[in-house]
């Protein structure tokens, strides 16, 4: 039994001196000698950048703009194309848009609640199609818009600026083509088939 006792002991003592001496986590040297002397150490640097996508189109926040637009009764379906209000870009029918991310290259799709019909009327089965919303982009080469469809699905590219990284601004504006005589009354709102969804992805 003492034998075994003192081995155990023995073994403990040799462990700790080879902790002692041989640290896990860290690099030491020691040079000698009558000359000049060098001594390197080393340590190794890694950063983790987590992959993010932020997408805004309008106001920031979780207020969702309406923008409306109101055709003078001289003008009603003479293709003069009518300009709204209620956008966040000088509070007109236009809109800012931007996107970031990390991740490579952005895709933007729009889609709408109107399953397909466009923006219905109030209490007519009368609607308006998509089609006769158009879309400008103050970026034309950098972050183009995703042109509105009544079926939804249509989609654009932001360009990237380096690597897989996306750092794009523009403003999107919107205008009534006002190209046909429709009934009177109001079309769309949120309840209508009115709400548009901009969905940026990534891979």
């Amino acid at each position: 039994m003492k034998t075994k006792i003192l081995k155990a002991a023995l073994a403990m003592s040799l462990g700790a001196s080879l902790s002692a001496a041989l640290p896990a986590h860290a690099e030491s040297t020691t040079v000698t000698g009558g000359g000049a002397l060098s001594a390197p150490a080393h340590l190794d640097f890694s950063i983790v950048i987590p992959r993010f996508l932020t997408f805004r189109v309008g106001t920031v926040g979780a207020t969702i703009d309406q923008i409306t637009f109101t055709v003078p009764a001289a003008n009603v379906g003479n293709a003069t194309p009518v300009a709204g209000t209620g956008g966040d870009a000088g509070g007109g029918s236009a809109a800012n848009v931007s996107v970031l991310g990390n991740g490579g290259q952005i895709t933007i799709t729009e889609s709408n609640n109107g399953t397909g019909t466009g923006l219905q009327h109030a209490t007519l089965a009368d609607t308006i199609s998509y089609s006769q919303i158009t879309t400008t982009s103050s970026d034309t080469t950098n972050l183009q818009r995703p042109v509105l469809s009544d079926a939804g699905g249509n989609t654009s590219q932001p360009v990237l600026n380096a690597g897989n990284v996306t750092n794009r601004s523009a403003v999107w504006t919107y205008a009534y083509a006002n190209s046909n005589v429709v009934s009177a009354g109001t079309y769309g709102t949120s309840a209508k088939g009115g709400r548009v969804t901009y969905t940026a992805s990534m891979p």
